[in-house]
């Protein structure tokens, strides 16, 4: 029996484990995929990235079965109806502060009756081979939309973010809130910790689900005990550089003995 999809995973409260995605590879990709990932996050905003390099990533990702969200920038709703056409999994939308932006969000990843993504023949209905009024059922069963909480004014806003229908995860932006409450780079600030908390505690209100960006084992268990299933474990640019100086280290002291 195969695996449920992303969407499905993540309303049964199945424990996912994702990864930021900034290197726009096939190689890589596939590593991510062997490494066994659920889902990669694949990075549009900080990277430039053309939209070449993300069909690329696309179409490695699905050879290889991973769901690939995408996070487009604030306010680059332009960007989602190809991103989806093309075959990503969903949307990850950064600085989302408004539930009026959690809407527009909503509108512009589904199609009717919940939104109003525009209608082409496309990857998604295998370029109109498949009944099209049915890959739009399909479609709006598996698209994931992900709408990233980054700003003290996010944080006002995150019950009702949360609550917006469509809206499937929230995902906390510690790095960026961290510098909304005056306090950049502080991940750990009493501050920055009590709003992502604020965040976690809207979803689980509003029956949503929350997605933490937790930097050390440490802190995955202390989600853990909190009920949260969703983890994304940083960049791969960082976890790959990390490992080469694990790698090169050990060897090296090898050499000094």
């Amino acid at each position: 029996m195969s695996q449920p999809r992303l969407k499905q995973r993540l309303s049964q409260s199945n424990q996912c484990f994702g990864v930021f995605s900034s290197i726009s590879d096939a190689v890589a990709i596939e590593q991510l995929a062997l490494a066994g990932y659920d889902f990669i996050i694949f990075d549009l905003e900080h990277t430039l990235h053309s939209l070449k390099d993300v069909e690329i990533a696309l179409l490695a990702a699905r050879a290889a079965e991973l769901d690939v969200l995408v996070r487009i920038p604030q306010g680059r709703y332009d960007l989602i109806a190809p991103l989806l056409d093309a075959g990503a999994s969903g949307i990850v939308c950064a600085m989302v502060e408004t539930p009026e932006q959690a809407q527009l969000l909503v509108e512009r990843c589904y199609y009717a009756p919940l939104g109003m993504r525009g209608l082409n023949s496309t990857r998604l209905n295998s370029y109109a081979t498949k009944d099209l009024a049915k890959s739009m059922i399909e479609a709006n069963k598996q698209t994931v939309v992900v709408a990233m909480i980054e700003t003290q004014l996010g944080v006002e806003n995150a019950l009702q973010i949360a609550s917006t229908l469509g809206v499937d995860a929230v995902l906390e932006g510690a790095a960026d809130l961290s510098q909304s409450l005056g306090v950049a780079w502080q991940t750990q600030h009493p501050s920055v910790r009590a709003a992502v908390t604020q965040i976690a505690q809207a979803c689980e209100h509003a029956q949503s689900r929350f997605m933490a960006i937790p930097r050390t084992t440490e802190a995955v268990a202390q989600w853990q005990q909190s009920g949260v299933t969703n983890f994304v474990l940083g960049d791969d640019r960082s976890i790959m550089r990390n490992a080469h100086k694990a790698h090169i280290a050990q060897f090296k002291k090898e050499l000094e003995q």
